[in-house]
């Protein structure tokens, strides 16, 4: 049997891997990676026992390029509202309101990242973070270092605020319902985040 033309080949094969990576994201919500099956995930998206082989390796494999996949909308969700915004204060408004309303609306990718961060899995954890690396240099760059630049937050050590935000919004992000509503509001994290920085430069 002849082969497809190659444009018609190559948009069936893309099409294939979208929809494993789609059937991994509930298996891997609802079970985590350790007791995530792969066949499962080959039957879900629609295909045969074994198919999920001819593109994924592993099933380590399949979990870190979901990660990039994921983290990628994730981070592309929270720029693009960043950048509308000039003020460090509004961007960092923006930061944490695009992140909950990403969680909001990707319930089940949201929970993937959450195991994998908080997870037992060292390679997991640590690739999570690579994958999320330009979203703390953003965080930087355009919320901390700018902020401190103008006077609106406190002096101190750019790299500890950075990652003090990222763990209250991760940890934010981990407290929330089936639903993927979160416990808190986004104004409500934004107020205790802003009472620290700007507590440093009252003092």
């Amino acid at each position: 049997m002849p082969r497809p033309p190659t444009n018609q080949r190559e948009e069936t094969l893309a099409d294939t891997r979208e929809r494993l990576l789609e059937a991994a994201v509930a298996e891997f919500a609802d079970k985590g990676f350790s007791n995530a099956n792969v066949n499962l995930i080959s039957k879900a998206a629609g295909f045969a026992k074994g198919t999920i082989y001819n593109y994924f390796p592993s099933k380590r494999k399949l979990m870190l390029e979901l990660i990039n996949e994921i983290a990628a909308q994730h981070i592309a969700h929270i720029v693009q509202q960043v950048d509308v915004e000039d003020e460090p204060v509004e961007r960092l408004r923006r930061f944490f309101s695009a992140g909950f309303e990403f969680v909001e609306q990707h319930p089940l990718q949201a929970r993937v990242i959450i195991n994998a961060i908080y997870g037992p899995d060292d390679e997991l954890e640590g690739h999570t973070f690579q994958a999320y690396e330009d979203l703390f240099l953003m965080i930087m760059d355009q919320i901390i270092a700018a902020g401190m630049d103008s006077g609106e937050f406190g002096p101190g050590d750019a790299n500890l605020f950075v990652a003090l935000l990222m763990s209250i919004y991760l940890g934010s992000c981990s407290l929330m319902d089936q639903d993927g509503r979160i416990w808190f509001n986004s104004n409500q994290v934004l107020s205790f985040c802003l009472n620290g920085l700007r507590g440093e430069r009252a003092a």
